[in-house]
């Protein structure tokens, strides 16, 4: 069983699900609002409107009650999912267009990434830049924080990786791959399970922080063990074959047992 769903009048460019809601966005400017329980009928206030141009991604908060959007105006907003109303604005500094966007598990944080190499951290309640990470040298395509809220992993059109600390005033890379992926990293995605790496890593280093990374670009899935804790770093756990053209996005289902790509 399928359903198309023909309301946007440009390329769809992200979705995103939550509960009951289906969420996408696109180069019409808009995103749209959908109940999945009601054959995907869409909701009285979507679209929502207020970009001024092509909106690239779209990202519910973890207990779904807020929508984040982030557009190559330079602006992020945030809308209320119960009324579509828009309830907060962050402009970029350099208005640079912003290509991804992505909440903190504890709702605290976006990180976005954009076309100016910047990885920007922005405080939800106060609307205020917390912190900028720089140090990529290409256009930040990909940007993920770790379930705890404590690490930002980011990745660019250069297909780099790295590693940031979201709690320390210190903003230097803790980690830097330079060979992540051949080409564009299109997208990061970390399971929501913790001590998700492999028995060798939990017995030689027991008090580790690690997480079960993957990673996409070219035509291949990578999937990675990421460790936080006592150092930073990545180690490559297993190549997924398959795809016969490039990669755009990787995602985990809720309980970390299963990763789509496309």
């Amino acid at each position: 069983m399928s359903t198309i769903l023909q309301t946007h009048s440009s390329d769809v460019n992200c979705t995103a699900f939550s509960g009951s809601l289906l969420a996408t966005c696109s180069g019409d400017k808009t995103i749209r609002l959908y109940d999945i329980s009601k054959d995907f009928e869409e909701l009285p206030f979507s679209p929502l409107v207020g970009h001024s141009y092509y909106v690239h991604c779209c990202v519910f908060s973890p207990l779904g009650t807020h929508i984040a959007s982030c557009s190559t105006d330079g602006k992020i907003i945030i809308w209320d999912t119960k009324n579509g109303q828009s309830v907060r604005i962050f402009n970029h500094e350099s208005n640079a267009i912003i290509r991804v966007c992505s909440y903190s598990a504890n709702s605290k944080y976006l990180v976005t990434g954009a076309a100016d190499n910047s990885v920007c951290i922005w405080d939800v309640d106060s609307c205020k830049l917390y912190k900028s990470l720089d140090g990529h040298v290409n256009v930040v395509t990909a940007c993920s924080f770790t379930p705890d809220s404590d690490f930002v992993v980011s990745g660019s059109a250069n297909g780099d990786l790295r590693i940031w600390n979201t709690c320390s005033k210190n903003s230097t890379c803790l980690f830097y791959d330079p060979n992540c992926h051949d080409f564009t990293l299109g997208c990061i995605a970390i399971s929501p399970t913790f001590a998700s790496t492999n028995s060798f890593e939990l017995t030689t280093h027991p008090t580790a922080i690690h997480f079960l990374m993957a990673t996409c670009g070219d035509s291949l899935v990578k999937l990675w063990d990421l460790i936080t804790s006592p150092l930073c770093c990545t180690k490559l756990r297993c190549k997924l074959k398959g795809h016969t053209a490039n990669v755009n996005s990787v995602a985990f289902s809720a309980n970390g047992l299963l990763l789509a790509s496309g």
